[in-house]
């Protein structure tokens, strides 16, 4: 006996059996009405709105580079997310489930921290002189906590699958000593 752990399974068997309970996640749920497909959806729902309300309030003549960028922010979240919706909606992570899984997550994470910036200095750097100057800040908050939630539920969703493929391991017994008499 060497001095290696044995594993027991291989780390091809563990890639195939990986990728096999991430394809039957996804062939077995149905996204769009899913929580994380909701979420998702909702989130381009409210990044519209988010994008139209920030256009239609006025410039923010405290920061003119931000009047372009929150709005093209918000819109460009909304057709990833709608893309990734579609994706789902057309069964391609089928095709490749890890490379889905990593795109969703590191994606949704991007798409969520942009919009919180966007947010938080619209909110900040603007000037809030109508009450439709309120509303755009919080909604791209709002969308931003959806499209993280929506990645976190989907990750939590494979990682108990994951968990449930994995052997229970058992604790180690105690070694026996001999004690002189």
């Amino acid at each position: 006996m060497t001095g290696r752990l044995q594993s027991p399974l291989s780390v091809d068997e563990s890639m195939k059996s990986e990728s096999g309970v991430l394809r039957d996640y996804y062939s077995d749920t149905d996204y769009l009405v899913s929580p994380s497909g909701v979420l998702k959806i909702a989130s381009v729902v409210v990044s519209v709105t988010a994008a139209a309300l920030f256009l239609g309030g006025g410039s923010c003549g405290a920061a003119p580079g931000l009047a372009a960028s929150a709005p093209s922010v918000a819109l460009a979240a909304a057709a990833a997310a709608a893309l990734l919706c579609a994706g789902a909606a057309l069964r391609v992570p089928l095709l490749a489930p890890q490379l889905w899984l990593y795109t969703d997550i590191i994606v949704s994470t991007v798409m969520g921290v942009l919009l919180l910036v966007s947010a938080i200095l619209s909110m900040t750097l603007c000037d809030l002189a109508r009450p439709l100057d309120y509303v755009h800040g919080p909604l791209s908050v709002g969308s931003a906590c959806m499209v993280v939630g929506s990645a976190a539920l989907t990750y939590g969703a494979v990682s108990r699958r994951l968990r449930r493929l994995q052997p229970a391991v058992e604790p180690p017994r105690p070694v026996l000593v001999e004690q002189d008499v």
